[in-house]
């Protein structure tokens, strides 16, 4: 979705493989982006050129759970909160060419109050085709996150969000808290020059 930037953690922009989690200091890109990593236990990260994902070690039979924020340049930025919003939900309320896959869908999709240049989004649907979803009808899936236009320039973006998807009746609530915790690290801050 976003292209065109490096982020920038601890000196490194390779491409790598996951790997353990280490490092839970607050990770710094170009673009005036920051965010803490999940502070809890169990996690493996991998960069790619604009983005870090963060995955949890879970069963994934049961449930399946990570974090990621991707940033880069958005050269024609809407010019009003309005246009934002339109432009996320097109983004994140779209859920694909397969048809049946998805059911139950709901979506809340706008301005944050306290950061004008931000869109909070949360989705959620029943998702008929996961491939881990064994003998279950469906999988529950959930997504929240926040895409945030750099407030000084509106020249970038960041989209950081989680997403679990786990089997009916499993109880989410402590993967949520990690999660929100994610979201809310975020800090927008002059880029540096």
């Amino acid at each position: 979705m976003l292209v065109g930037a490096i982020v920038t953690c601890a000196g490194q922009n390779a491409v790598r493989d996951l790997v353990p989690l280490k490092d839970r200091q607050r990770v710094f890109s170009n673009h005036g982006f920051s965010f803490l990593p999940p502070q809890q236990s169990g996690w493996l990260e991998k960069f790619g050129e604009s983005e870090i994902t963060y995955f949890k070690q879970t069963d994934p039979a049961v449930v399946s759970f990570y974090m990621q924020a991707i940033e880069g340049e958005y050269p024609a930025a809407p010019s009003t909160e309005a246009q934002l919003v339109a432009f996320v939900r097109s983004k994140k309320d779209d859920w694909g060419p397969e048809e049946g896959r998805y059911s139950n869908t709901s979506s809340s999709i706008a301005i944050e109050e306290s950061e004008k240049s931000c869109v909070s989004y949360r989705v959620s649907a029943h998702d008929r085709a996961a491939t881990n979803k064994g003998n279950h009808e469906f999988l529950v899936l959930h997504t929240a996150g926040r895409f945030c236009l750099q407030p000084q320039t509106r020249s970038a973006a960041v989209d950081i969000f989680y997403s679990v998807r786990h089997v009916p009746n499993f109880d989410a609530t402590a993967l949520f808290a990690e999660g929100e915790s994610f979201l809310k690290s975020l800090q927008l801050q002059t880029p540096p020059k």
